[in-house]
């Protein structure tokens, strides 16, 4: 049985859905899938806005758009599927040239505007802050801290990154690299994203020291 919302949103899908088509699928990593769609209108320039994409029968995603092409309307996402999921088998089974169903775009988030700009997730975070990333000036500086499978990824679309223990020792990681660094409380913005669980107890040890923090749970 389909819940109200799956129905509610299968029509709105069914009336407004939009088509891209596949242009590159790859794997950045083990399980970080890169998917490059070009759309058939242009997106606005904004933050972390997302496409809300048909990933199965009465099943959809929210994937944010990680870089946007205005010269060849392509929006690339990076999907996480280092887990069992919809999505996941969705996102691995794309092949270029397909089709993908979708709405949006939604959401996103007014440019970052402190001098120091750290973001702090796991993998289903990537696209998030690169589009973070994408939209900082050259005086900004930024650090973006990810769980990722692979310890030695440096680099996720030429977005620098420092990568966290993909397992219980990943906040003893980040509390190292955070005391490393001395980030000053004022002028700084943490952004914490990905399994709710990891961005709870990341932004509460941040609140609890006085951060500015911007926090938004994925899954879990």
């Amino acid at each position: 049985m389909f819940s109200i919302k799956e129905r509610a949103t299968h029509l709105l899908m069914s009336r407004i859905r939009k088509t891209a088509q596949v242009t590159t699928a790859k794997r950045i990593g083990n399980f970080l899938l890169q998917l490059d769609l070009q759309l058939p209108q242009s997106l606005p320039c904004r933050c972390t806005q997302h496409l809300k994409c048909e990933v199965g029968t009465h099943a959809y995603r929210d994937y944010t758009v990680a870089n946007w092409n205005a010269d060849t309307q392509t929006a690339t996402l990076l999907v996480n599927c280092d887990h069992e999921g919809t999505g996941s088998y969705w996102a691995m089974d794309l092949q270029p040239g397909e089709d993908v169903f979708y709405i949006g775009p939604g959401g996103g988030s007014a440019q970052p505007d402190t001098r120091h700009v750290i973001c702090i997730g796991d993998a289903c975070a990537a696209g998030h802050f690169h589009s973070l990333y994408q939209h900082i000036s050259p005086e900004q500086d930024f650090h973006c801290f990810l769980q990722l499978d692979e310890p030695n990824t440096t680099q996720v679309l030429q977005m620098p990154v420092q990568p966290l223990s993909n397992n219980e020792h990943y906040f003893t990681d980040l509390q190292e690299w955070l005391y490393h660094y001395q980030f000053p409380v004022t002028n700084t913005t943490y952004y914490v994203a990905g399994n709710h669980q990891l961005v709870r107890l990341v932004r509460a040890s941040l609140r609890g020291q006085g951060a500015s923090v911007k926090s938004q749970g994925f899954w879990g």
